[in-house]
């Protein structure tokens, strides 16, 4: 059977069902957006901008812009939706050896780097709801190692499993919420704290610089609103379903973080989030433990927990799809696509996937400041590929006209370039931290195997090509 008979037979045979219904969508996109990103960055942002009405500003233009990528988003998906997401839509607008440097650099730094930002959140919350049962590292990889075996279990499994943690940690953020905000009002306030701009760690020369660092942390809490392009092919009634799941998912996150940062201000105040945010600490927590005590202290870390859990297993669900569509391009890789008929070879990926994830929980782990730096490591390759995948967009609208008869993203071409440019000032807020924070050399270790990963899909296509002319 020649290679292209193979390809045939895999376009044939490797159709996923299409068993993922719009609540199952939606759930998957709030799950992976909310982990407990929300729960720490805030003061993280509030140290970047010069009071409490940039601080809500940064928020509102952080979901503007990731609700503005959703709807880019929502035009490929309904109108590719096929295997491999991001990887179909970057082998369609350039080649595949753009899509495979993609795939490569999600398997080895943008999975991994995210998935491991969320599991050292988890292993700290844990630590301090669980103290007696483990150290914060080994709590970070244990939630590795069991979402890892949780999607093992099968799709129906693993989706019923991030519905029921979105459902519960939604239920607990509103409840958080309310207990914050019956509480009243606590700290300076918010008129106090924008009235004495003076005292904010920002000065007003560097307040453009700051804002997009501070938006390189907001955007982190917004992540993963593009992951349902990863299960555009087993989604039911795609070309509803997908834009419906896109829109309503990144609107709901965005009204809950605006929620959590109201109760936030509201019960700490603007100036005691920043003093928080400057000394790493976990703004959400102290809030909770002056109100609720350490009862709720304790209650609230178990809510983080499952947030977190939550946005692991959404990650791991969605990754294999990735390196599977990748796979069955090369033949090199086919043993990670496992047989035409089934993705039995997912078992592999995830595995593999799980253990790099926790070489980097075991190096990031470790530091102060690991959630901040793995953020900001992994940050300039997550936004230079997703502002690849919007040009892609452009690209196949020229190239493919016919094909784009479904929804088409308002006020085109300007809402795709606000996104792409967006993500280019986050590209270099981030690499401007990793200079400023002495990262370098970690930086340039990860970006030269990103580069390897280019020069490996030359070798696989030369080798594919060798096997096609046998």
């Amino acid at each position: 059977m020649t290679e292209k008979n193979i390809d045939q037979q895999v376009e044939s045979n490797s159709s996923p069902r299409r068993v993922l219904t719009l609540f199952d969508c939606i759930c998957i996109i709030v799950g992976t957006i909310i982990g407990a990103g929300i729960f720490v960055m805030p003061a993280v942002v509030s140290t970047h901008v010069p009071d409490v009405q940039w601080f809500f500003a940064v928020w509102v233009f952080g979901g503007a812009i990731a609700l503005i990528g959703a709807i880019c988003f929502a035009e490929l998906t309904t109108t590719y939706p096929d295997r491999g997401g991001d990887y179909g839509y970057l082998k369609r607008g350039y080649n595949k050896q753009v899509g495979f440097a993609f795939s490569w650099a999600a398997f080895w730094v943008i999975r991994p780097g995210n998935i491991g930002a969320m599991a050292i959140i988890f292993g700290k919350f844990a630590s301090q709801a669980f103290p007696w049962l483990a150290t914060p590292l080994w709590f970070a990889i244990y939630s590795v190692v069991v979402m890892t075996a949780t999607n093992l279990l099968g799709v129906t499994f693993g989706k019923t499993v991030q519905n029921f943690l979105t459902i519960a940690k939604v239920t607990g953020i509103l409840l958080v919420l309310s207990a914050a905000l019956m509480y009243g009002l606590g700290g300076d306030g918010p008129v106090e704290s924008a009235a004495n701009v003076a005292t904010s760690t920002v000065e007003s020369d560097s307040a453009q610089t700051s804002f997009w660092l501070a938006m390189v942390f907001v955007m982190f809490t917004f992540g993963g609103w593009n992951d349902i392009a990863f299960v555009a092919s087993e989604v039911q009634q795609p070309e509803k379903n997908l834009l419906r799941s896109l829109i309503l998912g990144t609107s709901v996150v965005l009204v809950i973080y605006l929620l959590v940062n109201l109760a936030l201000v509201v019960g700490l105040g603007f100036t005691e989030m920043s003093r928080l945010g400057s000394k790493w600490e976990n703004p959400t927590s102290a809030l909770i433990e002056t109100r609720l005590g350490p009862q709720g202290l304790a209650m609230f870390a178990v809510l983080v927990c499952m947030s977190c859990l939550g946005a692991i297993n959404a990650m791991i669900f969605t990754s294999p799809r990735i390196y599977w569509a990748t796979a069955l391009d090369y033949p090199s890789l086919r043993w990670l696509a496992g047989s035409f008929e089934s993705r039995q070879g997912w078992w592999r990926a995830m595995l593999l996937q799980g253990a790099v994830t926790i070489v980097f929980v075991a190096v990031f782990g470790q530091q102060e400041q690991g959630i901040d730096n793995i953020v900001a490591a992994t940050a300039p390759y997550f936004w230079l590929f997703l502002s690849l995948t919007v040009i892609s967009l452009m690209i196949c609208r020229v190239r493919y006209r016919g094909q784009f008869t479904g929804f088409r993203t308002p006020l085109y071409p300007l809402l795709p370039l606000i996104f792409v440019t967006a993500c280019g000032l986050m590209m270099v807020q981030a690499w401007n931290y990793l200079w400023e924070q002495k990262l370098w050399l970690p930086a340039f270790l990860i970006g030269g195997w990103v580069l390897i990963g280019v020069v490996f899909s030359l070798v696989l296509e030369k080798r594919k090509r060798i096997i096609e002319n046998r």
